[in-house]
């Protein structure tokens, strides 16, 4: 086939004058400072874009902060939310806080007994709101209400009670003065082999004190604490109120809620 004038030699020959020109054009205009900063500022502008989006995404499909609930009825429409909590998280990929936040959508099993949970959706369910807690806590570790929630969703495993201790250890480290979750902290203690753990008595006192410094009417809340406590609990419960005020510790004797 016959080729236009000097095509061929252009394409063969490396060397010609054209080609020779062509390159060095290319090549001062892809080496020279103004376009080596615009395409810096092209890549800076495409990451900061991007970055942009991956922070607004969630905060678009996130439901109103999920903080964690300890009333059925608050846990019942936190579970509603789960879907966009659990997107929101996953865009989010390393935010512990958005990790946390679907995991509180779970808080509705922290009423439920693991041997009554028989139905697949349910103990699916279950399943993902411990494991969102868990990597809420794996990116964050500081946040106390996610490990509160891990002490008190249903063991997977019979011996799963063994770590209610320490994950209620990690609760009081990392939030030792969360009086809003002193209540159920007790509760859980209460109604655990990890009460008798002496480290863990100490904490257990603070928040005692703690819940006593609030007023008289917050007695009802270490009265009800007691209560629900396993039978071989409620002397170790009482001396631990007693060492922060005897007076309560005698109301819980008498069994009076004032």
């Amino acid at each position: 086939m016959l080729q236009p004038h000097g095509t061929e030699s252009l394409k063969l020959d490396p060397r010609h004058p054209q080609l020779q020109a062509l390159l060095a054009r290319l090549d001062v205009e892809f080496s020279s400072a103004p376009m080596r900063l615009r395409w810096a500022l092209l890549v800076f502008g495409i990451i900061l874009g991007l970055s942009g989006l991956w922070m607004l995404l969630p905060e678009l499909l996130r439901p109103k902060p999920i903080g964690l609930v300890f009333d059925r009825a608050g846990a019942e429409t936190a579970a509603e939310h789960r879907t966009r909590a659990v997107l929101a998280a996953a865009i989010g990929a390393i935010r512990g806080d958005l990790w946390a936040e679907a995991a509180f959508t779970g808080a509705r099993f922290m009423w439920s007994d693991r041997l009554a949970i028989r139905d697949w959706t349910s103990s699916g369910q279950l399943a993902r709101a411990r494991a969102n807690a868990e990597t809420a806590l794996a990116l964050a570790p500081i946040n106390g209400a996610a490990w509160l929630l891990l002490a008190k969703l249903p063991a997977i495993s019979p011996d799963g009670e063994n770590r209610v201790g320490t994950l209620l250890e990690m609760s009081y480290f990392t939030a030792p003065s969360a009086l809003d979750l002193a209540p159920w902290r007790l509760e859980r203690a209460a109604t655990s082999s990890a009460l008798a753990d002496k480290d863990l008595q100490a904490f257990i006192k603070s928040d005692i004190r703690g819940i006593l410094e609030r007023g008289p009417e917050y007695r009802k809340v270490i009265m009800a604490a007691y209560r629900n406590a396993w039978p071989q609990n409620q002397p170790i419960f009482e001396s631990l109120v007693a060492d922060a005020d005897p007076a309560v510790a005698q109301l819980l004797r008498s069994g009076q809620p004032k």
